[in-house]
Formats: structure tokens, C-alpha cells, sequence
């Protein structure tokens, strides 16, 4: 007779332990929460076998921090208006020590039987805590290299201020005349030279301060067709002199929103400053417009384009698609890398749009905030990444 009960236990135990694949360990629990059924994997997640484990609560392999998560997830299955599922990450305790950091699970079963799935995560987080830790590494590296930069560029500015200026004093001959046409020349040479420098300086610390999330955003009520022409007159003399027009166009039921303007004119500016650059006949378009939640800043030109190669290094921190422009004006690659972080600054996005000998649009997108919204939210932010694109990725979108 011992015999015989002996050999039914052993059944009754077999008959509860599932065999299969995969790594998750699915158990069925009396409504009491004592698991009747558990998959054969249980030893590598819970370090226990899966026939000790046969009776158990779950309140007894979870560990004792993590408790609260699971009378929570518990509540949470058993409301009767709800789902009958909860998820939770706990830690599994093995005697009195912690075992694997593990997902749980939860869902109703017929009856009032509950099905849990657990899933060791130990992987997962420790991959998580690696990636976070690189991203220290990576903010701090970049706020000790904006910093030696804002040192080093506080340097270099002060003699510099003084070449430009004693440059342009024997550009402008102010102590008297030079008696050599030469010499002015080789003063107007230093001064641009001088105000290259200083520009280039000034571009690599903003771009240095949006790249560490340091640029400062200040949104304030402004009206998008005072953006626009202020950007568009401060180019319009450099268009005229290279024959080109300069055309505005703003949606005149665009009203005042909530913007950062100097940041919004910096890029527009970079994108005129470049769409001039590379347009030899025609000229450029800037315009503005309101597509649902976001208000859009197009620069639109009839200059040389840029076939997919070319487009693929625009945005690249001194990379050019082409290293001077169509009258022979040379850039730094710096200018779209830097239009870029401040788009994101202010949560929206850059994009350029072109095609060899078809000219290009340089697409600014910013998030819509009337003047009656909350500006308690900065602004918000759109929808999707920052990035460069190329044209087929705009027609997609």
C-alpha cells in the first residue's frame, strides 16, 4: 500500500511539471496564488527545482522589496472591471539570499485560477545599466571638451578682436594714406580672414552647447512673418548683389506663437547663407506655414542640388557636400551641424530636400504653440527624430 501511494505521488508530481522549449517559466496558481503547474525550466530562474516549488505561493520566491509590486499586480488581475492582467520586475529570492531580476506576468484563468509567465530580465538590465553608464561617460566627456573649447576660444578671441580691428583701421586708412593699392587689399584679407575665424569660433561653441543639451530655450510670443523678414532683409543685400531674389511668403493666418526667435533665425539664416552659396541664376524662397500641430520654416532654392551622395554627408560636423560655393565662397561644415542641435533644442527637426541640378529646400519643423496654449510645456516636442534626410524619405513621409 505505501508502495502504491509512493508511486501516485510520484505521478501527481510529474503530472505537474510541464516539459518544452524557451526560457520563460509559465505557472498555473490555485486561487489561493499556490502554483499547481510550473514548466521544467523553473531551476534556472528561480535556482529551485520546479517539483520544490509545487504548493508554493508566489509571495515566497518573490523577494521581500518587491512584494508590494506583486499584491499591486495582484489587485490588478483580480479587479473584475479591468483586463485581468498586470506586469511587474521584481527580484526572485532564493533562501535568504536574491536570486535573477525577472518580469512577471499576470492574467485570470478559468476558476478564478491565475496564469503566470516569468521571464529572467538579469540580461536586459544589466545591458540597460551599461548603456546608461556610457551615457554618463559620453555627457561628461562632452561637457569637459565644450568646456576646454569656451577656454581655448576665450583666448583666441581676444587677439583676434584685435587683428580684425587694426585691420580694418588700414583697410579704412585712418592714420592716413597707405600710398599702395596692395596694402588695403592685404588688409581687406585679414579682416575677412579675421571674421572667418571669429565665426568658425562662435559656431563651434554654440554647436558644442546644443550637442550637451546647454543651449538655453526661451520661448516668448512671436509672430513667424516678423522672423521671416527680419532673416530675409538681413540677406537680401548679399542676394541682390549676386543677382538672385529673395521672395517671402507667410500663411496670413499664421498668428503669434510661442518660439525661441534666435534660435529659429540662426537656422534660417544658415539655410539662406547656404541656399545663396550654391544658387548661380534665380534665387530663393523663404516661407512659413502652420501643418496641424507644427509650424513649418521652408527655404526653397533654384541652385545646383545635390545628388545622394553628396546629400548623404550634409549634417556631418565638418563635412561638405561640396567644400566652396558657385562664386567661390567657402564653408566649414559647421553651419547645418549646428542647425541641426538647435532644432532639436527646441523639440523639432531639420531636414533638407534635394536632387542634383533640381536645387534644394531646407525644411525647419517646430512644434505649434498658440499664444492662448500652456507655456508651462517649453514648447513640446514633435513627434519624430531629428535628421538629414533624402528626398525619396521626404516623399515617403
Amino acid at each position: 500500500m505505501f508502495s502504491a501511494l509512493k508511486k501516485h505521488l510520484k505521478l501527481s508530481t510529474e503530472a505537474s511539471i510541464w516539459a518544452g522549449p524557451g526560457d520563460d517559466v509559465i505557472a498555473i496558481h490555485s486561487p489561493d496564488g499556490r502554483i499547481e503547474r510550473i514548466s521544467e525550466g523553473a531551476f534556472s530562474t528561480f535556482g529551485v527545482a520546479p517539483e520544490a516549488l509545487i504548493g508554493r505561493r508566489l509571495m515566497d520566491i518573490v523577494a521581500p522589496a518587491h512584494q508590494e509590486r506583486l499584491l499591486s499586480a495582484l489587485a490588478e488581475v483580480g479587479r473584475t472591471e479591468g483586463e485581468g492582467r498586470a506586469r511587474f520586475e521584481c527580484r526572485v529570492r532564493v533562501g535568504e539570499t536574491l536570486g535573477a531580476a525577472v518580469e512577471i506576468a499576470l492574467s485570470r484563468g478559468p476558476g478564478r485560477r491565475l496564469r503566470s509567465v516569468t521571464r529572467n530580465i538579469e540580461a536586459r538590465l544589466q545591458s540597460e545599466q551599461a548603456a546608461r553608464a556610457e551615457s554618463k561617460r559620453t555627457a561628461e566627456l562632452v561637457a569637459q571638451r565644450g568646456e576646454q573649447l569656451a577656454n581655448v576660444s576665450h583666448e583666441i578671441r581676444t587677439p583676434l578682436n584685435a587683428v580684425i580691428g587694426f585691420a580694418d583701421a588700414i583697410q579704412g586708412e585712418r592714420f592716413g594714406p597707405m600710398g599702395n593699392d596692395k596694402y588695403r587689399d592685404y588688409a581687406k584679407v585679414i579682416h575677412d580672414s579675421g571674421q572667418h575665424l571669429l565665426s568658425l569660433i562662435s559656431d563651434l561653441l554654440d554647436l558644442s552647447k546644443a550637442e550637451a543639451n546647454e543651449t538655453p530655450l526661451t520661448v516668448e510670443p512671436h509672430r513667424p512673418k516678423d522672423i521671416v523678414r527680419f532673416c530675409a532683409e538681413i540677406m537680401r543685400l548679399r542676394a541682390e548683389e549676386d543677382g538672385l531674389y529673395l521672395r517671402t511668403e507667410v500663411d496670413p493666418t499664421l498668428d503669434t506663437v510661442m518660439l525661441d526667435a534666435k534660435i529659429v533665425r540662426q537656422v534660417l539664416l544658415n539655410l539662406l547663407s547656404n541656399a545663396l552659396k550654391f544658387t548661380e541664376t534665380g534665387g530663393v524662397t523663404l516661407s512659413a506655414r502652420r501643418e496641424g500641430a507644427v509650424i513649418t520654416f521652408s527655404v526653397v532654392d533654384t541652385g545646383v542640388g545635390m545628388a545622394p551622395d553628396e546629400l548623404a554627408l550634409v549634417g556631418t560636423r565638418f563635412k561638405q557636400a561640396r567644400a566652396e560655393g558657385v562664386r567661390g565662397v567657402r564653408g566649414t561644415g559647421i553651419g547645418l551641424s549646428l542647425s541641426k542641435a538647435l532644432a532639436r533644442v527646441h523639440g523639432g527637426e531639420l531636414r533638407l530636400v534635394s536632387a542634383a541640378g533640381a536645387g534644394t529646400t531646407g525644411i525647419l519643423r517646430l512644434p505649434y504653440q498658440a499664444l492662448d496654449e500652456d507655456r508651462t510645456t517649453g514648447g513640446g516636442s514633435l513627434p519624430f527624430p531629428s535628421n538629414v534626410t533624402r528626398l525619396d524619405d521626404i516623399r515617403r513621409a
